[in-house]
């Protein structure tokens, strides 16, 4: 026969029962890439168990690198970003540049073409951009063909070069 075990009883308040109950949501992979101390612990996030094996690019026939070119919110609306995905892939902007619509507004943020290529290049993002745009009952070519201004279509073709600079950089392996 069993016998019965002396066991303590512990009290414990409303906040303690819900730490317990609940459990801590995963940090998103901009939570991740923000706590990384150096670049090649930034690196390890987004290599999908890839290295690259080529240096850094060099400046290209305009005689800047790609990692300068700046990319705002606008850009990457026409690539499938959605102001959710900006939150859960991207770390906090790397730049902000006074708005030149209106005096007063908010400064814009800004992501290297770096930043944005490497999140661009997971899987995770791939699958993600997949189902948004399937969701949304729209394509990439559409969102791309709502460009209306030269201006705008100029910048977007820059971005778009530095960022696919940078994907086919993430495949690139020993």
């Amino acid at each position: 026969m069993c016998q019965p075990q002396n066991r303590t009883r512990v009290v414990l308040d409303e906040s303690e029962i819900q730490r317990r109950l609940t459990r801590p949501k995963p940090p998103t992979l901009a939570e991740r890439y923000a706590q990384a101390a150096t670049p090649a612990e930034r690196d390890r996030l987004y290599d999908n168990g890839n290295r690259r094996t080529e240096p850094e690019p060099g400046p290209s026939r305009n005689g800047r690198p790609p990692s300068t070119v700046w990319i705002t919110k606008p850009i990457l609306r026409t690539r499938g970003w959605t102001d959710a995905a900006i939150r859960e892939f991207l770390p906090r902007p790397e730049r902000h540049y006074s708005n030149p619509h209106t005096e007063g507004r908010s400064p814009m943020p800004l992501w290297s073409a770096r930043t944005v290529g490497r999140v661009e290049a997971t899987d995770e993002w791939q699958r993600w951009l997949a189902r948004s745009l399937d969701r949304r009952g729209i394509t990439l070519q559409d969102l791309t063909e709502s460009i209306r201004g030269d201006a705008f279509r100029r910048r977007f073709q820059t971005a778009d070069k530095a960022i696919a600079h940078y994907q086919r950089a993430r495949f690139r392996t020993r």
